[in-house]
């Protein structure tokens, strides 16, 4: 099954999300699965997870260390606030092609083969 998306719908329906995620995360104080999901794709992290005394989210990205065999992970916390405006400026750098697993993610489909995505303009 194929699906048209535009860049548009794309990008203001994640950032619809990112807010609903962000809401039941104050409320049940941890994030979904799916969230951590879009989190981790999105920044590019190892992971991310919800620190309840600090109400922050801590995101581990792998930073490079050239005088190790092992990559380091650099822990980011970000207030509830932050995180959706850091995702949001995430979501605006993606354009075209790019956004095709975005428009799985919200079809809730992003693991399926057999739905192809098309972003249009």
């Amino acid at each position: 099954m194929t699906a048209y998306l535009t860049e548009y719908e794309i990008k203001t329906s994640l950032k619809t999300l990112v807010k609903q995620y962000l809401e039941n995360c104050k409320n049940c104080h941890q994030l979904s699965d799916e969230f951590v999901e879009l989190i981790r794709y999105t920044l590019k992290a190892k992971y991310a997870n919800y620190n309840e005394e600090t109400r922050t989210i801590e995101v581990g990205v792998k930073q490079e260390n050239e005088n190790s065999f092992y990559d380091d992970i650099k822990t980011y916390s970000y207030s509830l606030e932050q995180a959706e405006q850091e995702l949001g400026k995430s979501f605006n750098n993606y354009s075209g092609k790019e956004l095709t697993y975005f428009g799985k993610f919200l079809n809730g489909q992003q693991n399926d083969i057999n739905t192809e995505i098309r972003v249009i303009r």
